[in-house]
């Protein structure tokens, strides 16, 4: 089966592993610590670290474990970058599980008083700083307390461009990023969803980018907030509107 092969009642692809399944909680447990060495290497080295021997050493575990639960290196980064995107999406569903009612409260608990015009100023400034404070604190975890996740993110886009096998884990990675911006964009009326959604995803890539490059702590993180509201005010026009 293809990464992401089966497909959810929810109509999006689930996550699907390549190699040897483990029949016993002691041997799923191995096969987790083998790929959690192996994603080490990729943050440390890139995915040309990833060895059989050097995984078994990070591991700390036989040499024989690694080719018996993953018969050669091909399966052994898909299943590695199958683990990246799993890591990822569980921390993007918790940002929005815990960003969304907030949200709706401060809009009276309908968002169509924003396509209305029904807001308040006060409402419509409200919702305006928990977006941006609320956008901000995302990418200051990201990039403080999830950089390692970062790093194999750009070892991931690079293997998804010369490596058929981990595409499609790409594609479901950034449709299910993207799934959930358009869907926020729909939520506060935007009139072009699909596009503000490319915007503001590309907005996340460089700024998240640039943190690398020059480190978490020389990242002026008041200059990504007032970037996240130049943008989110053009995104949002009633905002915009209201702002002047």
């Amino acid at each position: 089966m293809t990464p992401g092969g089966a497909e959810s009642g929810a109509g999006e692809k689930s996550l699907t592993y390549q190699g040897r399944k483990a029949s016993r909680a002691k041997s799923e447990h191995r096969r987790r610590l083998i790929l959690e060495a192996a994603l080490r290497i990729v943050i440390r080295e890139g995915v040309r670290g990833i060895r059989h021997r050097a995984v078994a050493k990070e591991a700390e575990v036989p040499l024989a474990a690694t080719t018996y639960y993953f018969k050669d290196i091909q399966e052994l980064i898909v299943d590695t970058f199958t683990l990246y995107t799993e890591k990822a999406l569980n921390v993007v569903n918790r940002f929005t599980d815990q960003f969304y009612q907030p949200l709706q409260q401060l809009a009276g608990g309908n968002f169509d008083a924003l396509k209305n015009g029904d807001l308040s100023d006060d409402a419509l400034n409200g919702m305006l700083d928990y977006l941006v404070a609320q956008l901000t604190d995302y990418v200051r975890e990201q990039v403080q307390t999830e950089s390692d996740m970062l790093i194999a993110e750009q070892a991931f886009r690079y293997e998804a461009i010369v490596n058929d096998r981990i595409r499609e884990l790409a594609l479901m990675h950034r449709r299910a990023l993207f799934g959930k911006i358009e869907e926020f964009m729909t939520m506060v009326h935007s009139p072009m969803p699909r596009e503000d959604a490319e915007v503001l995803l590309g907005l996340f890539h460089s700024v998240e980018y640039s943190a690398l490059l020059i480190g978490s702590e020389q990242t002026d993180f008041d200059h990504v907030s007032s970037t996240l509201k130049r943008h989110l005010s053009m995104l949002i026009p009633d905002l915009l509107k209201r702002r002047g």
